[in-house]
This record gives C-alpha cells, sequence and structure tokens, in this order.
C-alpha cells in the first residue's frame, strides 16, 4: 500500500471547490428558470386579458345603437373625429330604442387598474354594480375616424407590458 502524504488535503480542496461550482451553477440556471417562467406565465395572462377585453368592448359598441358619449381623464366629452389617441374614461353606449327596453351600458376604467362594463341609469350615470372584464389596464384610449373607433388598451403586470388595439364598428356617434 501506498502512502500518500500532503495529497488528501489538496484533494478535499478541489473537490470542494468543484462541488460547490457545480452546486452555484445548477442554483443560477433554476434561478433564471424560474424567472423566466414567470415572465413568460404575465405575458399569456396579460395576451389573453387584452384578447377578452377587446371581444367585450367591441361586443358592447358594435351591438349598440350609438355611442352616447366618450369621455377624457378629465371629465371632458369627445366629439368628432380625433387625429390621434386620447386617453379615455368611458364609453357610453345606447342600448335603449322604441323597439327594445334594455339599459345602455357603459365600459369604464377605473383607478385601480381595472375595467368594468356597468350599466347606465335613465339619467346617465353608472349604477352600482357591474362586473369586472380585465384588470392589469394601464390606460384605455381610442381614435374616432369616420365610423369607427379605435380602441386601445396598455396593460402591464409586474415588469411585463402588452398593448393591444382594435377597430369598431359604429353604427351612429
Amino acid at each position: 500500500m501506498k502512502i500518500r502524504k500532503g495529497y488528501l488535503l489538496l484533494e478535499s480542496i478541489i473537490s470542494l471547490f468543484i462541488i460547490v461550482t457545480i452546486s452555484l451553477s445548477l442554483y443560477s440556471f433554476l434561478f433564471f428558470s424560474n424567472k423566466y417562467k414567470k415572465t413568460i406565465e404575465d405575458n399569456v395572462e396579460l395576451y389573453e386579458q387584452g384578447e377578452e377585453m377587446c371581444y367585450q368592448i367591441n361586443k358592447v359598441i358594435e351591438n349598440s345603437d350609438e355611442i352616447i358619449s366618450i369621455c377624457d381623464l378629465n371629465g371632458n366629452t369627445i366629439r368628432g373625429n380625433t387625429s390621434s389617441y386620447i386617453k379615455i374614461n368611458s364609453i357610453k353606449c345606447k342600448y335603449k330604442n322604441q323597439y327594445r327596453n334594455v339599459k345602455d351600458k357603459e365600459v369604464s376604467y377605473k383607478s385601480n387598474k381595472k375595467l368594468f362594463i356597468n350599466t347606465l341609469s335613465n339619467s346617465g350615470n353608472s349604477e352600482i354594480g357591474g362586473y369586472e372584464i380585465g384588470d392589469y389596464v394601464d390606460f384605455m384610449s381610442v381614435m374616432i375616424e369616420n365610423n369607427k373607433v379605435s380602441v386601445k388598451l396598455n396593460l402591464s403586470k409586474n415588469d411585463e407590458k402588452y398593448e393591444t388595439n382594435f377597430k369598431s364598428y359604429i353604427k351612429d356617434f
């Protein structure tokens, strides 16, 4: 049997260094893959929320008889064509006519980054209740041209951002 003197400590240090290097590599791989997974989940959720909100808003606008008013962030009513996108709080749509007794509807943006569809009372104010159609909304903006309302939704969750836009055709504005 061969006697080894002095090499046992050096072998232990090298083995420990290799184990620490492999452990740190695995930890950093798991950390970055988890971060990447969260980023992908946020992107997918923003995409799904954006598509659902577009569908719901488009349905409210296109099924209405006309748009009653569009209010910007300052409470001013937007009339006529606009040359660029304007940030808004609400779109009020007329549903009630001589043939149907359905309450008018409003798509409204709330300051807690949520979008709601509310029914309107006879005085034109939102009734209590309504239902939430989406989260993570930074702002909603519109551009009006001819018989089209282009709606743009900007969404964000954590550090991820998503922007979607669509056009709704209106009967009367």
